[in-house]
């Protein structure tokens, strides 16, 4: 039976098809083209760092797994709408592996998290659990940022006629 971390991946799946959904029909040229507001991202950007952000808390913090992250080259990335995809593909299935088989004692391990990843000022231990509801929420901010962003680009808003 699945145990508490497949409640993580139920949703963490929901914001990255959410996600998917707001780049996979958006051209090459317009997901690479800033924003006529200051200090806004690109959709290519913003999909590029929620993926690296849940590759580094879910796959390398919870599943012990190496996965490189360059923080800094996430807001500078450039590419294809299917490039994005098919990483999207590949970290789902792999969260999917990994969170429907991981035991609900091993949320409650401790982890550690670089300074600059540290989501919060309170200087407590993170367990594991914490570091997937730091996920949670960090995918979901920028899975909203992409809804606007495709919305100020002159798209209509994913799935609408």
């Amino acid at each position: 039976m699945p145990g508490e971390a497949s409640h993580f991946a139920v949703v963490l799946e929901r914001i990255a098809r959410n996600a998917l959904a707001q780049f996979r029909d958006i051209s090459d040229v317009d997901i690479n083209s800033p924003l006529e507001l200051p200090e806004s991202n690109t959709a290519f950007v913003l999909a590029t760092h929620l993926i690296g952000s849940a590759e580094y808390w879910v796959l390398e913090l919870a599943g012990g797994r190496n996965v490189q992250r360059d923080r800094r080259s996430e807001f500078r990335a450039t590419g294809t709408g299917a490039e994005l995809a098919a990483r999207y593909e590949r970290w789902l299935a792999a969260m999917q592996e990994l969170l429907y088989t991981l035991p609900d004692e091993r949320l409650d391990q401790l982890v550690s998290v670089p300074a600059s990843y540290h989501p919060t000022l309170v200087e407590e231990p993170m367990t594991l659990r914490d570091a997937l509801l730091h996920a949670i929420e960090h995918c979901a901010l920028h899975q909203g940022h992409l809804e606007l962003t495709r919305q100020l680009l002159g798209y209509s808003p994913a799935g609408a006629q």
